[in-house]
């Protein structure tokens, strides 16, 4: 089984970690991974393991937001009819559901829309346009989407219909004639986070409208949680603002779970009566727990689906739409799968792709909801800029993944000339174009990642902090680096590495497909100091090594809770070992893995 390349993080200089260590009375280990994060006061830690309130942006630093408050609130002194539109996808949902449940509590003519991603594509579309028309629509609030819809909002305001537009994708040259833009990214915003997801940018709407309208300031934390859950499932960097959002969210949900929530978690036993039945939810709670279910519904049906979810005011209400959100995401994991399997066997037998920088596959029988998570399935297995591409109303449309480090948007943008219409981020991306562009498109978008993709963004890695012995994993430790948290990107969960350990005997493949790893090690010559771990999707690498051998491991901390019992687990990121070869001696495979 193929190791990842292990790199250590900067180390800071000795008198950097001795002025912390002391300032804070913390271990050397915790200080040192304070200063790697850039933290080097004892206000600035104490800031980072306290967010709070007071540490939001001020609303009205956005450029355009006493535009869109003065929209909004002549749009209600008018008695006109607003309508909230979102993307389909988390974020979307999420803002949809944030906006629409603020303004529905001071307004009641206001409706919510959300695009078909079969039918219409992302973004805003002409069908929605249509519908604001047909239902005397004056005022779209656009969420998650729309910096880059010219034609549509040019088609509105002919329609006499005005857009305000909430979006934190990358603007193009020109932007929308739109009353107002929300986004952070647009040249000219002095607003000090560019970071923040759609939803987020709806929550400093709400949050605007609350400052102009005199309302409690409280109010819009009520709708903390929704952005925490957009924040996690987005993959936006984890820092400022962002954390401090996410943070705010997270402990709203353990306090109280809206009904929609608390009746998806019941379902996967991780929530009693309403309330979160763990000690602390976390952002994994949201990216692996909530996030799939609620993207779910714009997958495999209708993105309105999880708006009503996260708008229910009753268990009995959101029971209905969490169990349809659970069905939706069983068939999602199928037809990934297959699309998965497909599209591996595709490759295989391609020389092109084989020798390929990167990789573009295409079915026409694909299911459209799909493609971005097989994207990424395939990028894993891979390690190269990928795309997946399926058919949808004529075009062929699809989603890119990109590896650590390379712009997939700006290769995507290369080729524009051949596209119908693309966005995203250096991340991840959308695309569509018309059927005769296919091959021209693979071939130059393969020319355009082997200009641009560097030795170093080919080859996967992983960054550590520290490197230490399993001596210095103590209970308190675990749980101050649980203080660093929320984690994601740019505040990753510390990794650590510790070399020359035991596998014992306990060591077994566990579940449904035996994929994944359960792991118990001890250092050489210290049998009693045993750590217990999980190694998903590392379950093979029990054929490759031999009892006796010698292992090093790339984890990170976590406490396992079972049944009242909290112990430390070490979450397995990686492995490093010799293979046994066949025909090898027990004593020939006891050998360090060079890293």
């Amino acid at each position: 089984m193929q190791s990842l390349r292990w790199i250590p993080k900067r180390t800071p200089s000795a008198d950097e970690v001795n002025q912390l260590r002391t300032a804070i009375n913390a271990s050397t280990t915790l200080a040192t991974i304070l200063a790697q994060r850039g933290l080097r006061t004892f206000n600035e830690v104490k800031d980072f393991f306290q967010p709070s309130v007071r540490q939001l942006h001020a609303a009205f630093l956005m450029k355009d937001m006493d535009r869109a408050v003065d929209r909004i609130t002549t749009a209600i002194n008018r008695q006109e009819n607003i309508l909230v539109y979102g993307d389909y996808d988390v974020d979307g949902t999420s803002a949809v559901a944030l906006l629409y449940g603020f303004l529905t509590e001071h307004y009641d003519q206001v409706s919510y829309y959300i695009p078909d991603r079969y039918k219409e594509g992302y973004g805003v579309s002409n069908e929605g346009i249509a519908f604001a028309a047909d239902n005397d629509v004056t005022l779209i609030i656009a969420l998650d989407c729309g910096v880059k819809a010219i034609e549509q909002v040019a088609d509105a305001k002919q329609r006499g219909i005005d857009f305000i537009i909430c979006d934190h994708h990358l603007p193009g040259k020109t932007l929308p004639d739109a009353i107002a833009i929300l986004n952070p990214l647009q040249d000219g915003c002095d607003y000090p986070f560019k970071h923040l997801c759609g939803c987020a940018i709806g929550f400093k709407l709400i949050q605007a409208l609350t400052e102009a309208w005199d309302l409690e300031r409280s109010s819009p934390f009520r709708y903390v949680d929704l952005v925490a859950i957009a924040t996690g499932a987005d993959i936006v960097p984890m820092v400022g603002e962002n954390r401090t959002l996410a943070h705010l969210g997270l402990r709203s949900m353990e306090r109280q779970l809206r009904p929609g929530l608390a009746e998806l978690l019941e379902r996967q036993g991780l929530a009693e009566y309403g309330k979160f039945s763990k000690s602390e939810m976390t952002v994994s709670d949201l990216v692996f727990k909530i996030g799939p279910r609620i993207n779910a519904a714009g997958r495999m049906e209708h993105g309105s689906i999880a708006v009503e979810l996260l708008n229910a005011s009753t268990s009995l209400q959101a029971k209905r739409f969490a169990e349809l959100l659970d069905q939706h995401n069983a068939e999602r994991r199928e037809e990934d799968e297959r699309v998965k399997l497909e599209a591996l066997e595709m490759i295989e037998a391609s020389a092109f792709l084989k020798a390929s920088k990167s990789t573009v596959v295409y079915a026409a029988h694909w299911h459209k909801g799909v493609v971005g998570i097989a994207a990424s399935r395939l990028q894993d297995e891979y390690y190269r800029p990928t795309i997946v591409l399926t058919s949808s109303n004529g075009k062929i449309t699809g989603s890119a993944r990109s590896v650590k480090g390379f712009d997939v948007h700006a290769a995507i943008e290369a080729c524009a000339d051949l596209l119908v219409n693309f966005g995203g981020h250096p991340a991840a991306a959308g695309l569509t174009m018309e059927p005769d562009n296919l091959d021209l498109f693979i071939e130059r978008f393969e020319e355009e990642v082997r200009s641009r993709l560097t030795a170093e963004q080919a080859v996967p890695v992983l960054e550590y902090d520290l490197e230490i012995d399993l001596s210095t994993i103590q209970p308190k430790l675990v749980e101050q680096l649980n203080r660093l948290a929320p984690f994601g990107p740019g505040n990753p969960k510390p990794v650590f590495v510790t070399r020359g350990l035991v596998p014992t005997e306990k060591c077994r493949r566990v579940g449904e497909d035996r994929s994944h790893l359960k792991i118990e090690v001890h250092p050489e010559g210290h049998p009693e100091l045993l750590f217990d771990g999980i190694a998903f999707s590392k379950g093979t690498c029990l054929d490759e090594w031999s009892p006796a051998q010698v292992i090093d491991l790339a984890y990170t901390l976590e406490w396992n809770e079972f049944r009242g019992t909290k112990r430390i687990q070490l979450m397995v990121r990686d492995i490093h070992y010799e293979a046994m070869k066949e025909g090898s001696t027990v004593q020939d495979t006891v050998a360090q893995t060079e890293t």
